[in-house]
């Protein structure tokens, strides 16, 4: 079973994590941010080939050269902000045998090497088709106007005996090839939640979240993948 890494990287992401007056790509703990993302597939026992997937090969100059990886230049119309992730990963399928994807938004340094292979594994293994990585909440729930996890009709519940509501973390995602195709969606019929904290989860998606993240690495709340 061939497993492949898969970073999807847009333009923009060069424009959050820069300086906004000199354009210079902005470092975390003296790195540029892709390469915690590489570093971190590198390091799963399960991945055979981890690749970068970017129209532009500029992002090239920020990747460390100890690092092991490929890129692969795709169309630059699905720049477009009208593409979908799911059109990205078919593009992305035309071009490998993978048998099991591993896709990696690189804007959270902070993910785990043990909870990126606990996702892999729980797919590889068969017993399910697709995981992903999430935050868990114990809390009183609602959604569109209504109680989500418990009712109004009965006694109100203590909170530890409420069901968790999980929020997907939105950067880390397994599936198989099988999967994907039947339903063209990157979670299947029968998804694992990996559940993480908000530091491991951590996203970079503007400048003052880069600012927290080089907190955290100051603060020593990072000890690498």
């Amino acid at each position: 079973m061939k497993v492949v890494g898969f970073i999807p990287y847009w333009l923009k992401y060069h424009n959050i994590h820069s300086h906004e007056e000199s354009g210079e790509m902005k470092k975390i703990g003296g790195r540029y941010i892709i390469n915690y993302s590489i570093e971190l597939m590198n390091n799963s026992k399960y991945i055979d080939e981890t690749i970068v997937f970017s129209s532009s090969p500029d992002v090239l100059e920020y990747v460390d050269n100890d690092l092991q990886y490929s890129y692969w230049k795709r169309h630059e119309y699905l720049d477009s902000e009208d593409i979908t992730i799911d059109e990205i990963i078919s593009e992305f399928l035309k071009n490998t045998d993978a048998d099991v994807i591993v896709l990696l938004h690189p804007n959270s340094p902070f993910l785990s090497a043990k909870s990126m292979d606990d996702c892999i594994e729980k797919v590889v293994s068969g017993e399910y088709d697709s995981s992903f990585t999430a935050y868990e909440f114990k809390k009183f729930a609602w959604y569109g106007g209504s109680a989500l996890n418990y009712s109004l009709d009965k006694p109100t519940p203590k909170l530890s005996d409420v069901e968790p509501v999980y929020i997907e973390q939105a950067s880390l995602y397994v599936f198989t090839r099988e999967a994907f195709e039947k339903k063209n969606k990157r979670i299947g019929d029968n998804p694992y939640i990996c559940s993480i904290n908000h530091f491991e989860g951590h996203e970079i998606n503007s400048h003052e979240d880069y600012d927290i993240a080089e907190l955290m690495v100051n603060a020593g709340l990072y000890n690498g993948v």
